[in-house]
């Protein structure tokens, strides 16, 4: 039982009044309770993890905090820790029987008259590892507060193992001293600026914004949802970079511009509250302490008429510049001034929201474990641990965060009241390719602005002549992959190097076009009657992002039906592109001709290639990956392709062009 003797009683912040209110409206709901899963390269001793954990909640009474209405709501401090711990002897549990664990926890609501609202699992990961898990009440933290937590346990661990705790500083600040500062603030005439700005900017007729919904909304939600995660293509990525260098403008607003243009083509509506959230410690003392300090943002964005993106950037740029000066303002106390109803049907004045993953202490994306980064935390090797998610605050959101290899990994958390999975799918490749096509036409008109046509290779290269035919060719040659990896796949997959050889063609052909229907001519051998060869047709489907092994299987499965069905191309349709394993050379007049043979300890071919159709640079960089992939799928070949694609693309990026997108 906890301690039930209290050291302090404090008023809520306005954010806690919110988190309390809805509480009380909802007390089951898990809409403002979050879990972060941690997992350490090495196994981590349960008495100083015990240890470190409960000094965290000794020196925060934020996390020794429970919530009771008297005659208002108010906050009351334990004077002795209590904290909510439990070590699972797990080292015989699969992915599977984890994640199992970690939902069946998150479930578990909390109580917040009673408390604690910080709970902790150990659970012992495979031979050497562990998985910590951090669960809070939104009401006692926010994503400032989880990247300190992190830090603190992993410097209180390594100072406890080597016996060094009396160098651990003490806590000046605590949560009670924001909570001060903030009235302060709205009483003061800096604040009075910030209420009349914001009353000012929301006021006025004020549209909610609803999106096209596969259900209708109940009257009661249940705060259900997921979340589709999905990696930036490379072009998608590239264009962001290109676009940032040459306008100048911070990444948020690229990022905020392309979702409120996505947002306007699907739903219509071009008056627009988008939620950002700013981490709202505007004193230097704040950055230590833990808490619900973070602000989310309400900021209006009307998209001009007959707009464009260049247009739509500009305006967004400003208005984050100009909102961002009075963001200390509570939203909620605006709201109250603009009489806003609440409608239980809905979360908040706004329902949908873009959020920017940076975590203050660890320089990588720590909060959903789609990136899952390996770091260093004072001296701790941890990656996040990924688990998914089955709870949305908002209808829609956009998170957007990075990872180590040089990837833009990002996530619709959707509220699945109102929208399907298959929804969510289907707008999350629309979004992809109308952002790179506005990047690359930022001055055309959002609302006419029509999808991309996509193209298999060849270049926008001007032919010298519509006659010329003149080809020219690339040789390479490898040593053999990873000790004979190909011939080690060719028997685990029960398959042929040909089909391997082809599928990683064909996933080079996906990173180059990004198309997931792809169709190839491949070489059958000599037709006997005309005595010349025939080159058939294989269509290939790389929807669904799947492993590599089982699209292997798939084009070996198409490369037995062609042969049997002899599935050459329809005339007049001549093949563009050409692949074979073939030891003979035969003319042709196809545009590009890929042709690679497996000797004992060598992978040698040639490329070749219509001069007038394709760039030189582009064959070269088209030998210099098919290089990169087999190595990278013969090293680790339970890939998914889209994986692939990415890591291969981060190969040939500069870490500087990385960077600038998350400045």
């Amino acid at each position: 039982m906890m301690d039930k003797t209290f050291v302090k009683t404090i008023p809520l912040s306005e954010a806690q009044k919110d988190y309390y209110l809805h509480d009380l409206v909802y007390p089951m709901s898990p809409y403002y309770q979050e879990q972060y899963l941690f997992r350490f390269e090495s196994r981590l001793d349960v008495s100083v993890t015990l240890r470190a954990l409960y000094e965290i909640v000794k020196r925060h009474e934020i996390y020794r905090s429970i919530f009771v209405l008297e005659d208002e709501p108010i906050q009351k401090v334990y004077s002795e820790p209590v904290l909510d711990f439990e070590h699972v002897s797990s080292a015989t549990w699969d992915d599977a029987m984890i994640r199992e664990y970690f939902h069946q926890e998150f479930s578990k609501p909390f109580t917040l008259e009673e408390g604690p609202l910080f709970s902790c699992r150990l659970l012992d990961y495979k031979e050497s590892g562990s998985i910590l898990s951090f669960k809070f009440h939104h009401i006692c933290f926010d994503g400032w507060s989880v990247s300190l937590t992190l830090d603190e346990f992993t410097m209180i661990y390594q100072l406890l193992i080597t016996g060094n705790d009396h160098e651990l500083q003490p806590q000046i600040h605590q949560y009670a001293d924001f909570v001060e500062w903030e009235q302060k603030y709205t009483a003061s005439q800096e604040g009075e600026a910030a209420r009349v700005f914001w009353k000012k900017k929301l006021g006025g007729n004020l549209e909610r914004f609803e999106l096209p919904a596969n259900k209708k909304r109940p009257s009661t939600p249940s705060f259900k949802g997921g979340i589709a995660f999905f990696t930036f293509t490379r072009e998608l990525r590239d264009a962001l970079i290109a676009y940032h260098k040459q306008n100048k403008y911070p990444t948020d607003v690229i990022y905020l511009s392309l979702f409120s243009a996505f947002l306007y083509r699907i739903a219509g509506q071009d008056d627009i509250i988008v939620g950002v959230p700013r981490y709202g410690r505007p004193k230097r003392e704040f950055h230590t302490i833990m808490g619900p300090c973070m602000v989310m943002l309400p900021l209006r964005i009307k998209l001009p008429k007959n707009g464009s993106l260049r247009e739509l950037a500009k305006q967004i740029d400003e208005e984050l510049s100009v909102c961002s000066q009075y963001q200390n303002y509570p939203i909620s106390l605006m709201a109250a001034e603009l009489q806003y109803e609440r409608d239980k049907k809905y979360a908040s004045f706004f329902s949908t929201a873009f959020v920017h993953q940076k975590a203050v202490k660890q320089n990588a994306a720590i909060m959903l474990g789609n990136a899952q980064n390996t770091f260093d935390s004072n001296g701790l090797t941890v990656s996040t641990y990924p688990i998914g998610k089955n709870v949305s605050q908002y209808d829609l959101c956009l998170v957007v965060e990075k990872d180590n290899h040089h990837d833009i990994l990002a996530g619709f958390e959707y509220n699945s009241d109102i929208l399907d999975e298959e929804t969510i799918a289907k707008w999350v490749a629309d979004f992809e390719r109308t952002s790179l096509s506005l990047l690359k036409n930022d001055g055309e008109t959002i609302s006419e602005h029509g999808l991309p046509s996509l193209k298999i290779l060849p270049e926008d290269v001007t032919p010298v002549s519509t006659d010329s035919m003149k080809f020219e060719q690339e040789t390479f040659e490898w040593l053999c992959m990873q000790e004979d990896g190909i011939a080690q796949l060719v028997e685990v997959w029960d398959t042929s190097s040909y089909a391997i050889f082809m599928t990683a063609f064909l996933v080079l052909l996906y990173a180059e076009t990004e198309m997931e229907d792809l169709t190839l001519a491949f070489r059958a051998g000599r037709d006997e009657c005309e005595d010349a060869p025939s080159a058939l047709l294989l269509r290939a489907d790389l929807s669904g992002n799947p492993l590599f092994g089982d699209l292997v299987l798939q084009v070996q499965s198409k490369l037995k039906d062609a042969h049997y069905h002899q599935a050459s191309f329809p005339k007049p349709h001549e093949p563009q592109l050409l692949f074979e394993m073939n030891e003979n050379e035969y003319p042709s007049t196809i545009d590009f001709q890929f042709r690679v043979l497996e000797t004992n300890d060598h992978i040698n071919g040639t490329i070749t290639y219509r001069a007038n159709v394709f760039k030189k640079e582009t064959v070269q960089r088209i030998c210099t990956h098919y290089e990169y992939l087999l190595e990278s799928v013969t090293a680790e070949p339970h890939q998914r392709i889209r994986e692939i694609v990415s890591h291969l693309n981060s190969q040939f990026l500069t870490s500087d062009d990385f960077e600038q997108l998350f400045l």
